[in-house]
């Protein structure tokens, strides 16, 4: 297997590489894949105990098709440099965290210098207990920041039940749960597709202010993002019970979409995301 600090092309047309920063191993980096625009967002990867890069390399290479700069940021790695290296002028700055990773962004989230404007945490610890091995540093948080927050949770997690995560959802208007098979370890379980999908829903909220607590203002519309069309997504609740989806609009179309079993692809929506369209003007 190739270091992580490997430079590699990366398997779609971009003129950008896939690559480690020079000298930093626990950081890499994978740029969207459309290297002829801005990128939509930047997405930052932190891990929790026992993970590493192997372990999110399938979420990063979705979120990058989807035009989204990644970079992952292992547990050792100093965060300062790393993250200010990952902003982006006029694009989402989302931290992506899990177990540990996820009490990190938290961490984070609160620094002024370093605030986010969004957070994705998967598996949040909200026990103190073991996993892989290891105990989680300080205690469990008892509310969340008042930022725009998705949480994505395994239903059978056992390291982190999952009504403790519906419990800390509530504490802010700004959180939204999403529940995904599998356990505690959501990136290598059945969820791990869905996951990756509901983070891109989410973060195409924030490009068109449609969550709450999100400033808006991001330039969604880049070259290059779609067809020229303007699209409106909104992640709903209780994916259990076929809520979620995502309301599209364009100029001479208008439709719903759910997260189904078909992929259809949304104008204006990034591809890759695992859709079925149901028309609404009875066609």
């Amino acid at each position: 297997m190739s270091s992580v600090t490997d430079s590699r092309q990366t398997p779609a047309r971009s003129n950008r590489q896939l690559r480690g920063y020079l000298g930093r191993a626990a950081t890499r980096f994978w740029p969207a894949m459309d290297g002829n625009s801005p990128p939509r967002a930047s997405i930052v990867l932190m891990p929790g105990r026992g993970e590493d890069v192997t372990h999110f390399e399938r979420v990063a290479l979705r979120l990058a098709v989807d035009g989204y700069d990644v970079t992952f940021l292992g547990s050792a790695e100093h965060a300062d440099v790393a993250l200010a290296e990952a902003r982006r002028p006029g694009a989402p700055f989302v931290l992506f965290g899990s177990d540990t990773g996820a009490l990190r962004a938290l961490e984070l989230a609160g620094s002024p210098a370093l605030r986010p404007d969004a957070l994705v945490l998967l598996g949040l610890p909200l026990l103190h207990r073991a996993f892989a091995g290891e105990m989680p540093e300080g205690l469990p948080p008892r509310a969340l920041p008042d930022l725009p927050t998705l949480l994505i949770h395994g239903r059978h997690d056992e390291v982190s039940p999952h009504h403790l995560a519906r419990i800390i959802t509530r504490t802010v208007r700004t959180a939204r749960l999403e529940s995904v098979p599998g356990g505690h370890r959501v990136l290598s379980g059945p969820g791990a597709r869905l996951a990756a999908a509901l983070t891109v829903l989410f973060v195409e909220s924030l490009l068109q202010g449609s969550h709450p607590g999100s400033r808006g203002g991001f330039p969604a519309d880049r070259p290059g993002a779609g067809s020229g069309s303007r699209v409106g997504v909104r992640v709903g609740a209780g994916i259990g019970a076929g809520a979620v989806g995502v309301g599209a609009a364009s100029r001479s179309d208008a439709g719903i979409a759910r997260v189904g079993d078909a992929v259809t692809w949304v104008p204006g929506v990034p591809r890759q995301i695992g859709v079925t369209m149901r028309r609404t003007d009875g066609s």
